[in-house]
């Protein structure tokens, strides 16, 4: 689907593949002009755009590739979803989760449920999804990156907060089919999508219900460690709070005083809880590979996972 914001006469829309968003441009006040393949205004810059313009010209309709299809987290449809004015359903309408397995060699039988940020109006589906998916992967983790629902459709966080409680539900009941343990089940949230986590997983948790018509609502959606990452929320029940693994900058104020908050509430419930606070980077850095001062914590987190017994063998 694409959703199209207007500035004046310039369009920035979205070509959605595989239930991800790609920007493309095009200009409203001449139809004649069309898009530019990738969105990339004058044509590709360097080789690493040539590249990218060469595989979206290779690419046919369908799946794209190294993306998985996306398990929808209500196949019938969910609850509170939204028709567009013609009274169809699209991928914005149907949260899901996409699965990238962990290496049978390597496989730790850990698992994380990545949310990625986007100020609730968009999802960073690359940088802070996929990208950190296949870093996990690397380390015998497996990942699963959350399509859940955004605004302006869908402005209550209510309706975003049940999209993360069932992907919980979804993985735990299904563990033995994604071979991961159901009691090393953790998240992994940035920005926005660390302000989910605080809504769903340390704010809003919910035990199953036996009596539940829906197997998945019979399951509990806690999960066993969480990594925010710049974001988050004030705790209401720290005590009751999974081990927590945090991430910001000094620079990134806003975002660091709700840290800090949850750090101390941590320390002061006796919650396992490590912090890396970098003294310089502006908000959403996202995994920062290679970069010698911000793109350490990935691997410092694995160690914590490691050290905190998340990563045994099944």
């Amino acid at each position: 689907m694409n959703r199209t914001l207007l500035r004046k006469a310039q369009t920035l829309c979205y070509l959605c593949l595989g239930g991800f968003l790609f920007p493309v441009t095009t200009f409203a006040a001449d139809s004649s002009v069309t898009a530019p393949l990738g969105g990339i205004i004058g044509g590709p810059k360097n080789p690493g755009q040539v590249a990218y313009v060469e595989q979206l010209q290779r690419m046919g309709p369908g799946p794209v590739a190294g993306i998985p299809e996306p398990i929808l987290l209500w196949p019938q449809g969910a609850p509170d979803a939204v028709p567009d004015a013609h009274g169809v359903f699209t991928d914005e309408d149907k949260p899901a989760i996409y699965a990238f397995p962990a290496p049978a060699n390597n496989n730790t039988g850990a698992a994380l449920l990545i949310i990625p940020g986007g100020g609730f109006t968009n999802r960073c589906m690359d940088n802070e999804g996929v990208q950190v998916a296949k870093f996990l992967n690397r380390h015998g983790i497996a990942a699963f990156v959350l399509r859940y629902r955004i605004g302006p459709v869908y402005p209550r966080r209510a309706v975003s907060t049940m999209d993360a409680h069932r992907a919980m539900r979804l993985l735990r009941a299904r563990a033995t089919e994604f071979k991961i343990s159901p009691e090393r089940i953790g998240t992994i949230g940035f920005s926005a999508g660390g302000e989910l986590q605080g809504d769903a997983f340390y704010n809003s948790v919910l035990d199953g219900d036996p009596a539940a018509p829906d197997p998945l609502d019979r399951v509990s959606t806690r999960a066993n460690f969480n990594a925010l990452i710049y974001g988050g929320r004030d705790l209401q029940n720290p005590a009751a709070a999974a081990p927590t693994f945090l991430f910001n900058t000094i620079e990134d104020a806003g975002h660091l005083r709700v840290q800090v908050s949850i750090l101390n509430a941590l320390r002061k419930a006796g919650v396992p809880v490590e912090a890396h606070f970098n003294q310089v980077g502006p908000h959403g850095t996202a995994m920062s590979l290679g970069d010698p001062l911000l793109g350490d914590w990935p691997e410092l987190m694995v160690k914590w996972l490691r050290a905190g017994g998340f990563l045994g063998k099944n």
